[in-house]
C-alpha cells in the first residue's frame, strides 16, 4: 500500500501570511533590545524564512509577499506595514506603520500577547461562581452576565468564548458597546443559546469600532457578574484613552455599575509619562484584578517592563499561569493594613 506524504500547502491564505508576520514582530520585539515595535525593521528575506519555518510554505519572490501585505491592508482599509528600501530594490525591510490609531490597526499589534491576556479572563470568569440572583435560582443554572468593553484585547476574549461555547455547560449573557466584536458574535456557528448578545445604544464610531451614547441610558442594565475592559495607557495608578467620547464611557461604567471589574493588559501599556493633552479617566484601583500575559523565556527588561514592576506594590499574584497572570489589586485599606504591619503598627479593631 502506498502512503502519500501529506501535502503542504504552496501559498498561504492572505490573513494567515499576515498573522504570520505579526506573530514575528512579536517575538523579535520580545528578545530584542528594542524599547518600541516601531523600532523593529526586518529584511524581507528573513520574513520569507519564517514564513518557510513556521507554515512550511516556501516564497521566492520578496515582492510578491509584500504585495500580500499591501492587498490585505487594503482589504481591511488601513496601514499597517511600512517598506523600508535598501540599495537592492529587492531586499527591503519592512516595519509596522507608527500611526496606529484605529480598532483595526490596534486589533494586529501584540496579538499573541493580547491572545494570553484574554486567556486569563476568560479563565477566572469560568472558575468564578457568581452568587445566585434569588432563592429560586441556583447560580448554576442561570446565565453569566459579562459586560465586554471596547478594546481589541477585548476582541480576543469575545473570539476565545465562541471558541469554547460547547466546552462548558454554562451560559452566558454578553452586553457590549464594542462593535468590533459584534460580527463575528453574530455569526452562524455561534450558539446564541450559549452565548446571548446584547449590544448597546448609540452612534457607531468608525475609527473606534465603539457604540457612543450616554452609558446611563444605553446600557440595558448597571449590574454584571464581570466587566472587562482595556485601556490605552497606564501611568503610575492612571488610566489615559485617547477618546474623549470613550473616556465618559469608561469612566461611567468605572464609577456606576456593579461588578467584579477586571482590566486586560498587554503591559505595553505602562509608561513613564502621562498621555499628553489627556485627562486619566480612572485608576487601577477602580478594578478587582489585572491580567497580564505571562513569557516563560528570558528576554531583556524593557520600558514597559519597569514601568509594570513599579506597579507590583498595588498588585497581589493571584493565579500564575504559563501564559498569564491574574494580578488581584490591593484596596487602600489592604494596603494601609501592609503598612501598619511593616512598621509594627496595628489598626484598633
Amino acid at each position: 500500500m502506498r502512503h502519500h506524504a501529506e501535502k503542504k500547502p504552496q501559498r498561504l491564505k492572505r490573513k494567515e501570511l499576515v498573522m504570520g508576520v505579526l506573530y514575528h514582530f512579536s517575538e523579535i520585539f520580545e528578545s530584542s533590545d528594542a524599547e518600541s515595535i516601531w523600532d523593529i525593521a526586518i529584511p524581507v528575506e528573513d520574513l520569507c524564512t519564517h514564513l518557510k519555518d513556521r507554515f512550511g510554505v516556501e516564497y521566492s519572490s520578496n515582492q510578491w509577499v509584500y504585495t500580500q501585505l499591501r492587498r490585505y491592508e487594503d482589504e481591511i482599509g488601513a496601514r499597517l506595514f511600512e517598506k523600508k528600501a535598501r540599495r537592492d530594490v529587492n531586499t527591503f525591510r519592512v516595519s509596522l506603520h507608527r500611526e496606529m490609531l484605529e480598532f483595526i490597526q490596534k486589533q494586529h499589534l501584540y496579538v499573541p500577547q493580547k491572545i494570553k491576556a484574554a486567556r486569563g479572563a476568560y479563565d477566572k470568569i469560568l472558575s468564578t461562581i457568581p452568587a445566585p440572583q434569588d432563592t429560586s435560582t441556583g447560580a448554576s443554572s442561570r446565565d453569566i452576565s459579562v459586560l465586554l468593553g471596547a478594546g481589541s484585547t477585548v476582541y480576543h476574549l469575545a473570539s476565545i468564548f465562541i471558541d469554547h461555547q460547547h466546552s462548558t455547560d454554562r451560559t452566558f449573557s454578553l452586553h457590549t458597546h464594542n462593535a468590533g466584536i459584534l460580527p463575528m458574535l453574530l455569526g452562524q456557528h455561534v450558539d446564541h443559546r450559549k452565548l446571548s448578545v446584547v449590544t448597546a445604544g448609540g452612534v457607531l464610531d468608525p475609527v473606534t469600532r465603539t457604540i457612543l451614547g450616554d452609558p446611563e441610558k444605553s446600557f440595558t442594565r448597571k449590574s454584571f457578574d464581570f466587566i472587562v475592559q482595556g485601556t490605552s495607557q497606564v501611568w503610575g495608578e492612571d488610566l489615559f484613552i485617547e477618546s474623549r467620547q470613550e473616556q465618559r464611557i469608561k469612566r461611567a461604567i468605572l464609577n456606576d455599575f456593579e461588578g467584579c471589574k477586571i482590566l486586560v493588559l498587554t503591559k505595553h501599556e505602562f509608561q513613564d509619562h502621562p498621555m499628553p493633552g489627556v485627562e486619566p479617566y480612572g485608576k487601577i484601583s477602580d478594578y478587582e484584578y489585572v491580567i497580564v500575559p505571562r513569557s516563560i523565556q528570558d528576554h531583556p527588561p524593557k520600558k514597559h517592563d519597569r514601568c509594570f514592576e513599579e506597579s507590583l506594590g498595588k498588585l497581589e499574584p493571584e493565579i500564575m499561569n504559563w501564559n498569564y497572570c491574574i494580578l488581584k489589586v490591593k484596596k487602600d485599606h489592604e494596603k494601609n493594613r501592609e503598612t501598619a504591619a511593616g512598621t509594627g503598627l496595628h489598626e484598633k479593631t
